[in-house]
């Protein structure tokens, strides 16, 4: 096995901006400069390293009534007071829904934590962690579809998020376990009685071994993981102070449930055996012994998938596929994939196991080759948020919660029209992108999804983000809108270096937003068809944009054009085929 190659070659403006666009939502002017000035080795010191402190939780800025003052997510007490189990601004994630309340909020914390999502993702550090984050969700799939339940998905991602840069496989047996997993692939209902073998094979087909390519476990070594797993079930309901009432779902075990006998594995497993180790007599930290046991096997059998190469070059796979490109040639799976499962192995027990991984993927020769730059169909996410924060779009801030869940969810709507829906993979297989053959990528865009990119577009370069709702986040009765924002073209341009040189503005602008670069004749038509507005002198914008900084109140017929001619340029760009590659 080879050693992994080193990426040796300039470290500059191209070069930047292809490591940025894949390992973080878009990128902003400032990104960009901030990035300019770093080598490739401190650049990843810091995207890999910067680990963002625990976010906020979801905060409850839903209503039932779009009426505040009806609002029903309450109880009615004996006394006819009225109790809110969530008050606004709050956090729902430590309260379950309480089944007696007039009407229940689980269907409004499951879009609120969307919203959230998608905020963290605008909102990012200059970090890969937000992608690692997404990465996750398309390899160790829940539907929220399919769980319907708020804190069931808030726990999974929680767990996404603490091993964002972690350890791999106790992220595995962290979600084998996990409520919304041992629900979403039939967990709590494998019995020794009925054993059932969905969670068992997706273990294995989807989250470790993979299909093919050497996966070489057998349908046997399916049904002894079931084996190995029955038991185990959710609890949602509980005693507290003597009533019987909704709890925050957690796992339970069932000792009549589990299978105690022998499990044996096929050779591609050692022909391995699991079964009770009763020379374990301390139930330490479980509450019986039978349960410790049941989860040794589990710890166990995991041990024992992991002890595979496959394991390694499976995720390795998935990595490149998210990161990288879709295509793994003969020559990506020997100069790139066999080192980078090495890597995988070396720190297969290491608390910081995936940072060594990525660190080494993005330091790679094959991930700067310029086949791999400026090829990939952005994903709807990665379009939409991408395109917020490389617009340095102005968004609400956090002291004005409604409009920033408001604007967070605009968004969101943006990116399930183009077909993501986040927190909700179309099945377990996660999106079909990064893996369904031979479309791959490509998939994002069709003849249905691409006249909504340009609709989103078209929202977001030219109209207004206007809430109605006035009573909350600014403690005011404002006019018929007490929060709007639109896309300020002054302020993004301002930021370039030389905004009031048409070339030098047409090369950067072109740099920044698309993916592939322009010839210069493209440039050059650009700059006469949106800065000239066919005049053939430079100093047509150089004048017009003076002026306009100098007085954006001047009277002067050309130099008033200015926010609309950057608007149409930026439209224009955006609507590029361009535009949609990274």
């Amino acid at each position: 096995m080879g050693m992994l190659k080193l990426y040796s070659g300039p470290f500059g403006k191209s070069e930047v901006l292809h490591l940025l666009r894949r390992t973080m939502f878009g990128v902003s002017k400032a990104d960009l400069n901030f990035f300019m000035s770093k080598t490739l080795s401190e650049s990843l010191d810091i995207l890999i390293n910067t680990i963002p402190t625990t976010p906020n939780p979801p905060l409850r800025t839903y209503y039932n009534n779009t009426d505040p003052s009806k609002d029903t997510f309450d109880k009615i007490n004996n006394n006819g007071t009225i109790e809110t189990i969530v008050n606004w601004g709050e956090t729902w994630v430590d309260k379950p829904v309480q089944t007696n309340f007039l009407a229940s909020s689980n269907s409004a914390r499951r879009l609120n934590l969307k919203q959230w999502w998608t905020g963290l993702q605008i909102h990012q550090d200059r970090s890969v962690y937000e992608k690692m984050i997404m990465f996750y969700q398309t390899l160790l799939v829940t539907e929220d579809a399919t769980l319907e339940n708020a804190h069931m998905m808030y726990a999974t991602q929680s767990l996404y998020r603490k091993y964002a840069f972690g350890n791999y496989k106790q992220l595995v047996k962290d979600i084998t376990l996990d409520p919304g997993m041992l629900r979403y692939l039939n967990g709590e209902k494998n019995t020794k009685a009925a054993p059932d073998e969905n969670y068992a094979r997706e273990l294995q087909e989807l989250f470790c071994v993979g299909k093919g390519q050497g996966s070489g476990y057998t349908e046997e070594d399916v049904k002894s993981a079931a084996r190995v797993l029955t038991g185990w079930y959710v609890i949602e309901r509980g005693n507290v102070n003597g009533v019987q009432m909704n709890i925050l779902p957690k796992k339970a075990f069932n000792k009549n449930n589990h299978d105690n006998g022998v499990k044996t594995f096929s050779p591609f497993y050692n022909n391995l055996t699991i079964s009770p180790d009763r020379s374990i007599t301390d139930p330490t930290p479980f509450d019986t012994i039978e349960e410790k046991l049941a989860f040794l096997e589990i710890d166990q059998m995991i041990e024992m998938i992991f002890a595979t190469d496959e394991v390694s070059k499976y995720v390795c796979r998935r990595l490149w596929n998210y990161f990288g490109y879709y295509d793994i040639t003969p020559e990506i799976e020997a100069e790139l994939i066999e080192p980078l499962a090495e890597i995988f192995r070396q720190y297969v027990n290491d608390p910081d196991q995936m940072k060594y991984v990525i660190h080494a993927l993005f330091s790679s020769e094959v991930f700067f080759k310029n086949e791999h730059r400026g090829c990939m169909v952005k994903s709807p996410t990665d379009f939409t948020v991408g395109m917020i924060r490389q617009l340095d779009y102005p968004t609400p801030k956090s002291i004005q919660l409604e409009a920033q869940y408001y604007f967070w969810n605009i968004i969101r709507t943006h990116i399930f029209n183009q077909g993501q829906d986040i927190n909700d993979p179309p099945n377990v297989a996660g999106w079909p992108a990064y893996y369904q053959s031979p479309s791959f990528h490509e998939i994002w865009i069709d003849t249905s999804t691409y006249p909504i990119r340009l609709g989103s577009i078209s929202a977001i370069s030219r109209s207004n983000f206007a809430l109605p709702k006035t009573n909350t986040y600014d403690g005011a009765n404002s006019p018929s809108y007490g929060y709007i924002t639109k896309m300020d073209y002054i302020n993004f341009i301002k930021k370039f270096d030389q905004p009031s040189d048409p070339n030098k503005l047409i090369n950067e602008i072109t740099e920044l937003l698309l993916g592939p670069l322009l010839s210069q004749n493209v440039r050059d038509n650009l700059k006469t068809t949106y800065l000239l507005l066919g005049q053939k002198n430079d100093f047509y914008w150089t004048e017009a944009w003076e002026e306009f900084i100098a007085d954006p109140n001047t009277t002067d017929p050309v130099s008033r054009k200015v926010p609309s001619m950057l608007q149409d340029l930026v439209q224009y760009l955006m609507s590029s085929a361009e535009f949609q590659l990274c």
